[in-house]
């Protein structure tokens, strides 16, 4: 709902292809780890047409899908090389970032 909703954060996730942001006034965020083998990182790199130009992508070197949680290993997903709280800790912090941004 724009106008209602200020941002978005998308932890190892995009859009649909029919759900274009592109034109939207929106602040995005798109989160994902670099060792995410459960993330379609080539979906992902097409739905960048979908998001607003200005949305901010950072890749958490060492990071995976599992760690955004405490939800434990997922299948398929790679292993992670930094700890689930330094993962969880770098996520925070980008998203209060962007929080403060919208402020």
């Amino acid at each position: 709902n724009q106008g209602i909703v200020s941002g978005l954060v998308l932890l190892a996730a995009y859009p649909a292809s029919m759900d274009s942001l592109s034109e939207s006034d929106l602040h995005v965020l798109s989160v994902y780890g670099s060792d995410d083998t459960v993330l379609d990182k080539e979906a992902l790199e097409k739905a960048r047409s979908l998001l607003p130009e200005d949305t901010k992508y950072i890749v958490i070197e060492g990071g995976n899908l599992a760690q955004f949680g405490y939800y434990g290993p997922q299948k398929g997903d790679g292993k992670a090389s930094i700890s689930l709280l330094e993962q969880q800790k770098i996520t925070v912090d980008e998203i209060l970032a962007l929080i403060e941004q919208i402020m």
